[in-house]
């Protein structure tokens, strides 16, 4: 990449491009929007999604004219190409977005149990039972 892009822009290039040849991206969350499902400092890991398979309640990793963000979806219109997300935390829906602007998939969170760290997935009992006795602790 070139000296001339933004953080942001190199950040977009590396994600488009490792998901689009089928693998994960992982990478620090920023903010309070999400919490308690993420919260500041954790990893998050996202893969490639095909727009079309998204549901209502999916996590995703959002590129719009405000920066990045990874909230979970709202409305989900396919037929206007039209998907609107919100932090947990959050009071109004974000700005809606195409799905070319959905970069992937929100599946797991990195969570510390004792002194090692394990993928607690977003979806699923097993990821919901580490995120909580992560929280225990």
């Amino acid at each position: 990449m070139t000296g001339s892009l933004s953080a942001s822009d190199q950040f977009e290039g590396v994600c488009r491009e490792l998901l689009a040849r089928g693998l994960s991206v992982r990478f620090e969350a920023r903010g309070a929007s999400m919490s308690p499902c993420i919260r500041d400092g954790e990893i998050v890991h996202v893969t490639g999604v095909i727009v079309s398979k998204l549901r209502k309640d999916d996590i995703v990793l959002v590129k719009s004219n405000d920066g990045f963000r990874v909230h979970r979806l709202v409305t989900v219109d396919y037929a206007n190409d039209l998907f609107i997300t919100r932090g947990d935390c959050g009071q109004q829906d974000d700005a809606a977005v195409r799905g070319e602007q959905i970069l992937g998939l929100a599946v797991a969170k990195e969570v510390k149990l004792g002194q090692k760290m394990f993928q607690a997935k977003f979806r699923g009992i097993g990821g919901g039972w580490l995120r909580g006795a992560a929280r225990g602790q």
